[in-house]
């Protein structure tokens, strides 16, 4: 008979204030009735005792009249004691009937008390039930706005799916160009440091034979695949901070290294193009706490960091000042990334929430509620409006930043430290607190493979793990100071013990020749092959 629960709820609102409106009158009829007779007795009692004085009087006045030398006839004067005691039987009753009356206005006065208690118990009950409705109706609108923005999802998610298909051919299409292009980007770097005489192995999964372009090149690093080169030698190691270091990542140009500590700095170094020569570029100051995360942008030309004062930071790196300070969470900033559009920004936080930024108008337009604190970020290219989370539940959770709702979440089994995005393959990285790096099919929603090795121990909870350039290996540190390399596609493992204490972030450059890794004291080491 109703159209929505907000008609029900008013009906039944009307319902109860009606029957207690009714439930009053009832009890209150009965109670002016007895003030009526209350009235009438008291009336009566007053000319019962009136005419008990006229009477008292006339009895008196025969003995007067006696002394006097009157005569009064005894019947008479019977016939009025007679009277008199009826009157006086009738005022005894009025008295008794008097105080019946009174113990009843009392109890009358006492239930009508109870009444107008039950009433403003019952109006409060109402009132609450009004704001239960409300909240109800604002539910049934938030549910109708989600079902409207589900809908919308899965024709965005169709057109998601033939975009991402037109954008693997098209990266099958350019792989020939651009492992050619990383070829002569070899040569250059074995002219200008003189590589002897090996020969580079025929290209694994390449289109066509490429065996004569490696004959030309000449000789090559004594570990090639597919043209990404493990770093397994250090090379330099570089006092990068005060106290520990904490953050650390390469710009997407290749032409600086960004570090963050514990002194509350972030120290950008100049990278050489022979990849063989880091020098001190210039220190940004202004973070009220420890540097938990580092990022650029797509220009290299602007840099991001996440603190532990509760606040995320943006400098220029052309004038070294601050451009943008978001605060605005209530606990440490562990993670901070630049979405595709480098004009947004989301932080997550300990304070279990994560907030979107939109640096053009200077607010926080969203807030996502994330139930648990928040160890990582991923946003940015190739990821549309998709944000993902990592969590200290266990949860990986990815959010949509136009609705700010958490479409899938992903249950792993120990506390995600760090994730890290492979765009051109939907793969994630997932680094936890159970010594074991995840690997994540976004498109399956599932977990396709767990990287482990012996000694490896993620002993901090933003211990950073990542991809190399192409995603063919994967880069974390242990507690001991031991840098491990897993190869995405065999699992098979190499480490070395260069560190003296936990190698806390690890960061690949763009080319993948160079690598860098940071140990909580100070130290960061520079690797190459």
């Amino acid at each position: 008979q109703f159209k929505n629960r907000a008609e029900y709820m008013d009906a039944l609102s009307g319902q109860i204030l009606q029957r207690l409106r009714l439930r009053t009158q009832r009890e209150t009829r009965g109670y002016k009735e007895l003030i009526a007779a209350y009235g009438y007795l008291e009336s009566q009692l007053e000319q019962s005792r009136k005419k008990i004085s006229w009477l008292e009087y006339e009895k008196e006045k025969p003995k007067k009249d006696t002394e006097n030398g009157s005569e009064v006839e005894d019947t008479a004067l019977k016939a009025k004691l007679e009277e008199l005691k009826v009157i006086q039987y009738e005022l005894n009753d009025a008295i008794k009937k008097k105080a019946e009356y009174a113990d009843k206005v009392c109890s009358q006065a006492d239930a009508l008390k109870k009444m107008e208690e039950d009433l403003g118990l019952s109006q409060t009950r109402c009132n609450e039930l009004e704001t239960l409705n409300k909240a109800l109706q604002e539910k049934l609108t938030t549910a109708e706005e989600i079902v409207t923005v589900l809908s919308r999802t899965s024709e965005t998610q169709q057109v998601l799916e033939h975009k991402m298909k037109e954008a693997e051919d098209l990266n099958n299409e350019t792989s020939v160009s651009k492992k050619l292009l990383q070829l002569t980007r070899l040569k250059e770097l074995q002219e200008s440091v003189g590589i002897g005489n090996k020969k580079v192995p025929p290209l694994k999964g390449g289109v066509g034979d490429m065996s004569g372009a490696n004959e030309k090149l000449g000789a090559t690093p004594s570990f090639v695949d597919d043209v990404v080169i493990y770093p397994a030698t250090p090379f330099d190691s570089l006092e990068a901070h005060d106290v520990e270091v904490s953050a650390l990542c390469f710009s997407p140009d290749g032409n600086y290294l960004a570090t963050g500590g514990g002194d509350k700095m972030v120290k950008v170094w100049n990278v050489k193009q022979d990849l063989r020569t880091v020098d001190s570029r210039c220190t940004l100051s202004g973070s009220g706490g420890s540097i938990m995360s580092l990022q650029f942008d797509q220009s290299s030309g602007v840099i991001l960091a996440a603190s532990q004062d509760n606040t995320a930071r943006i400098w220029g790196l052309q004038d070294q000042r601050t451009k943008h300070t978001l605060s605005g969470h209530s606990n440490k900033v562990l993670a901070a990334k630049f979405l595709e559009d480098n004009y947004k920004v989301v932080t997550g936080s300990h304070d279990s929430t994560l907030k979107l930024w939109d640096l053009q108008r200077g607010m926080n337009p969203k807030t996502f509620l994330a139930i648990s604190r928040c160890n990582d970020v991923i946003a940015g290219r190739g990821m549309g409006s998709t944000i993902i989370s990592g969590h200290l539940d266990q949860k990986v959770r990815l959010w949509d930043a136009r609705s700010g709702n958490a479409n899938e979440e992903i249950m792993l089994e120990g506390k995600i430290t760090s994730l890290d995005h492979l765009p051109e393959r939907q793969l994630l990285l997932a680094c936890c607190r159970d010594n074991t790096i995840r690997l994540i099919d976004l498109r399956q929603k599932s977990v396709v493979n767990t990287f482990t090795a012996e000694g490896f121990n993620v002993s901090l909870d933003w211990s950073r793990a990542c991809f190399s350039p192409e995603g063919k290996y994967i880069a974390a540190g242990s507690h001991d100071g031991t840098v491990f390399v897993w190869e995405v596609a065999t699992g098979k493992v190499r480490s070395k013990k260069e560190h003296s204490s936990v190698v806390v972030s690890c960061s690949w450059h763009p080319s993948g020749y160079l690598f860098a890794s940071a140990e909580r004291t100070k130290k960061v080491t520079l690797w190459r092959q």
